[in-house]
């Protein structure tokens, strides 16, 4: 009898303790608490067409031999991964998206006539003279592969016209957007063979052979940074008056 009433009264403190700790460790909460809703971020605004597709707009590009042309890239309006660049004078011509946002291959094609010559050759009213203008229109010249790459960043867009496209580094066929990595290569291993002098140097590694017309430029309808506001000068501190 005293072993279970021992044991009844063991319980009888182990809930009581348990119920105390319970209420301790939480706070009550008062009836009248509303919690305050989350904050949402603001929903962010949709990406232009601009900011998708970097490479269009309108571009100044020169040629080795220092000869200035003005393109406009535009997209295909019936394929997304396509733009066609009108300008130079080989003509206008088309290239496909190979990496995302603006590295793009020229496949060999035949141009078309630059958007300014097709507007002119709309204009002609003379019957005969306008078939054989509009028949140029659609002809144009042979171009070989190449490659097209706009640089956000630096606002730089190099295009190559006779090299073939490099899958694996599109780039190297511009030793303009290489060169940086290359400088540091070549300083690595002069400090290599510096501190091992009986190693023979290696072998350099042979420079990509650039063939056709490379043309370099900038885009020139980017859309200017806003100026930021100077910051506001303090107001004057009007002088406590002097004590007597």
């Amino acid at each position: 009898m005293k072993k279970r009433s021992f044991f009844t009264f063991f319980l009888a403190i182990a809930i009581t303790m348990v119920t105390f700790a319970q209420t301790a460790s939480t706070p009550e909460v008062p009836k009248n608490y509303k919690p305050q809703p989350k904050e949402l971020l603001p929903m962010p605004d949709s990406m232009t067409e601009n900011e998708i597709f970097p490479v269009l707009g309108t571009f100044d590009v020169t040629d080795p031999k220092g000869t200035t042309s003005h393109l406009t890239i535009t997209r295909d309006t019936e394929n997304k991964g396509i733009v066609w660049v009108s300008g130079l004078l080989q003509g206008k011509f088309k290239a496909l998206i190979k990496d995302a946002p603006a590295t793009y291959k020229i496949p060999v094609q035949k141009t078309l006539a630059n958007d300014d010559a097709a507007d002119a050759a709309m204009e002609v009213t003379d019957e005969a003279t306008d078939k054989k203008t509009k028949s140029k229109v659609v002809s144009g010249r042979s171009i070989q592969e190449g490659t097209l790459i706009y640089d956000k960043d630096a606002n730089a867009i190099y295009i190559n016209i006779g090299n073939k496209y490099n899958e694996e580094e599109p780039t190297a066929v511009f030793p303009e957007m290489t060169a940086p990595a290359e400088d540091v290569a070549m300083a690595a291993d002069s400090t290599a063979v510096i501190a091992d002098a009986a190693q023979k140097p290696k072998k350099a590694p042979k420079k990509p052979v650039i063939k056709g017309t490379t043309y370099t430029g900038t885009k020139t309808d980017v859309a200017a940074q806003p100026a930021e506001a100077a910051p506001a000068e303090p107001a004057p501190t009007e002088a406590a008056p002097e004590q007597n």
